[in-house]
């Protein structure tokens, strides 16, 4: 049953609202200045203030509904999960090549947005319910497998992006349940081999020259070229060297053999999905990675995001140029500068103490979250705890990284700063969510 708000009085953590709400306003200050010159500047002013709204309404309603709601209801969020994303195929929008919006009359809806934190509420509920294997490697593997449906709904949009924060989120939460050390490990440089061989391939195809006389680089290049049927043949390989790890194990077989079985089955696992993964990206995120270790390779095309948005942020100074003042959004030189790079914005018009202003904003966030999760009542609390902080700090170092040039453009927002109606409502129902995790730390109804 839902308490009454009163009830919650004093035991909500006001640091972490603080900080959200900060958040919110200063990213609302840098969108306003950011989108004022487009043409579009009134509906974007509106659905940021609608988004800004309704995100409060499910504040309050992960602040007002026992969490553990969504614990004893985890297999039906699993299954509309699912569906929503199943559906989204059939009856979404196509945005810039990916049917994976909705349209909801006033505004779009991106239901990976959603199904993100749906999956993260689901697999804690695993963590939790599986918590005497956290030694077994099938809970490892039980709990990609939670994950990996979701995630390739959302890689048949197409959106690479979105499935960016899945594996970090899932390797994290994994990490705090207790798992055991050597298959996150192996996961995580499984999940390596994925993100950075389609890395090294778009670098390479831009300079081919230093494949000449290269026996591995071209064995690399001619990787990419695999199709599926040879792709499965492969994760057929990888299953076969996967039950033989289990017989070694069976027969106490000696220690060389076993790690040559399992290192040999995340090579080849890792190769086939930087394969698929290969094939999913588009030319445009492609060129992305090449501007990021090649910059000359394109300076007026893909390198031109991450250059503006260093000039942006270095010519703000220690106190800005002021807001609604910035050179570089307002006279278009920055893309993308009121969604992706939004921080740049804010470092031009409110310079160095603004910027270092949203870092301790955040850290200060993601600080009450961890705390939080130490407080929790339960163990299922504190996982949701443990992925919420996981993400953000991901989203953090990416979208931030990526403004200074120190990480590649992955099309990441900022949560709580970058325009995005999905995206703002569904990080403050996480919010609330947990806030609502230290209001119960003590036990009452």
């Amino acid at each position: 049953m839902m308490p009454e708000y009163g009830q919650l009085r004093g035991r909500v953590d006001w640091t972490l609202v603080i900080a959200v709400a900060g958040l919110v306003a200063i990213g609302t200050m840098g969108i306003l200045s950011a989108a004022s010159p487009l043409p579009y500047y009134a509906q974007i002013v509106q659905r940021h203030f609608l988004a800004v709204g309704f995100g409060i309404a499910l504040f309050m309603f992960g602040l007002g509904f026992n969490y553990q709601i969504f614990q004893d209801q985890a297999k039906t969020l699993y299954v509309l999960t699912l569906i929503m994303m199943t559906a989204v195929l059939f009856i979404g929008e196509v945005q810039r090549g990916t049917r994976g919006w909705v349209n909801l009359g006033l505004f779009s809806f991106q239901p990976s947005e959603l199904a993100r934190l749906l999956t993260m509420l689901v697999l804690a509920n695993y963590l939790d319910k599986q918590a005497s294997r956290t030694g077994a490697v099938r809970y490892v593997f039980g709990a990609f497998a939670v994950a990996m449906p979701v995630l390739a709904l959302i890689l048949l949009e197409p959106d690479f992006s979105s499935t960016l924060p899945i594996f970090p989120m899932v390797l994290g939460m994994l990490f705090c349940a207790g798992a055991n050390i050597a298959p996150l490990l192996a996961m995580a440089a499984c999940g390596a081999l994925t993100f950075t061989l389609p890395l090294i391939w778009a670098v390479l195809s831009v300079r081919m020259d230093l494949t000449s006389g290269s026996v591995i680089l071209t064995a690399l290049m001619r990787l990419r070229s695999f199709d599926m049927p040879l792709v499965i043949a492969i994760l057929g390989v990888c299953l076969l060297a996967f039950a033989a790890w289990r017989v070694t194990l069976a027969f106490r077989l000696p220690a060389p053999g076993l790690y040559f079985i399992a290192g040999t089955a995340i090579v080849v696992l890792g190769l086939c999905t930087a394969v698929v993964f290969d094939h999913q990206l588009k030319g445009y995120q492609r060129d992305r990675f090449v501007s990021f270790l090649v910059p000359e390779a394109d300076p007026k095309g893909a390198s031109y995001n991450v250059r503006q948005a260093q000039v942006a942020i270095g010519s703000g100074g220690l106190w800005g140029k002021g807001v609604f003042s910035g050179t570089q959004s307002r006279l278009g030189f920055l893309p993308e500068r009121h969604t992706d790079f939004v921080y740049a914005v804010i470092g031009e018009e409110m310079g160095f103490l603004g910027a270092l202003s949203v870092l301790a904003l955040y850290l200060l966030l993601l600080w009450r979250v961890v705390h939080t999760a130490r407080l929790a009542r339960d163990n299922y609390g504190y996982l949701v705890c443990c992925g919420v902080a996981v993400t953000y700090m991901f989203y953090l170092v990416v979208n931030v990284g990526m403004c200074l040039g120190v990480m590649p453009v992955a099309g990441i927002p900022l949560p709580l700063l970058s325009y995005g109606g999905s995206s703002l409502a569904v990080n403050l129902l996480a919010l609330g969510i947990v806030t609502n995790i230290y209001s119960r730390r003590y036990a009452f109804y």
